[in-house]
């Protein structure tokens, strides 16, 4: 999938800066939670999210810089980590935040091998956990990449910074 976004007042988003992430996010979760992702409308974004969000943060360094943020509503995240502990869970504690947080690591890990084999070198930062009422982001207009699922709905937010 080749994805260009221009808006008036924001860069162009390379299709080869965003498709490593859209194919991680969607090999990891089917592989991991054998959760079939089906993709939305591309589209350019604030950084904000609504208080109930379950929101991993993830760093890129080296070759690009930015940071890619998975946003999920809460049911989805609770499907998600009840798929990894293989037990359900109602509620994200330090454990299912963990937990949560391996998936951005196993999504960020993939990507940055898809990266690679396109010789672009990049490292990505330790994922940071956080609901949507604590997140502090820097208000960054990022491309976002909707998915729904069974269990509600995800979204990649990107931001590459020139």
């Amino acid at each position: 999938m080749a994805v260009f976004v221009r808006k008036r007042g924001t860069k162009m988003v390379k299709a080869e800066h965003v498709n490593p992430f859209i194919l991680s996010v969607c090999k990891v979760v089917k592989d991991v939670c054998k959760m079939d992702l089906k993709i939305g409308k591309p589209g350019v974004k604030k950084e904000e999210y609504p208080d109930d969000a379950s929101i991993i943060e993830l760093g890129i360094v080296g070759g690009l810089s930015g940071k890619v943020i998975l946003n999920m509503e809460h049911p989805a995240a609770l499907e998600i980590i009840s798929k990894m502990m293989m037990q359900p869970v109602n509620t994200i504690d330090e454990i299912g935040q963990s937990a949560i947080s391996e998936l951005g690591n196993m999504i960020a890990g993939n990507a940055a091998t898809v990266f690679a084999s396109n010789n672009i070198r990049i490292d990505i930062t330790p994922p940071g956990y956080y609901d949507g009422s604590s997140y502090q982001g820097q208000g960054n207009q990022m491309l976002s990449i909707p998915f729904c699922s069974d269990a509600g709905s995800i979204s990649v937010d990107i931001f590459i910074a020139e």
